[in-house]
């Protein structure tokens, strides 16, 4: 059974927002004094788990890339592909925007930065 699933593009940016908006509190929580730091980091695990367990009742999953070889063979594209010889090894450094997918099927394809393997 191959069936098509459909997410109104305003909600997948929504999704995808609302990733970006706990990654930024997550690096700007890293920031802060540790007894600071504890309850950002808590609540940034707490709401990202949130997001996940909404996300997995609709079929549907997040993915991030960090710390993949890429060889072109991943969904997102790669924004500053066009920063290293086409020879050598890249892995991705930082996921922009991640990757949503329902069944198999991809419903949006994500950004990253790569960087080479040293």
């Amino acid at each position: 059974m191959n069936e098509s699933f459909d997410l109104n593009p305003a909600v997948s940016g929504l999704i995808i927002d609302h990733w970006r908006v706990l990654r930024a509190l997550a690096r700007l929580g890293d920031q802060q004094p540790e007894s600071t730091r504890a309850r950002v980091t808590a609540q940034v695990r707490f709401q990202l788990g949130r997001l996940d367990s909404t996300l997995s009742s609709l079929g549907v999953s997040l993915v991030t890339y960090e710390g993949r070889a890429f060889d072109g063979s991943l969904p997102p594209s790669a924004q500053n592909a066009d920063d290293f010889p086409a020879e050598g090894s890249l892995f991705v450094a930082e996921t922009l925007e991640p990757t949503l997918l329902a069944g198999g099927q991809i419903l949006h394809s994500g950004k990253v930065n790569l960087a080479p393997e040293q």
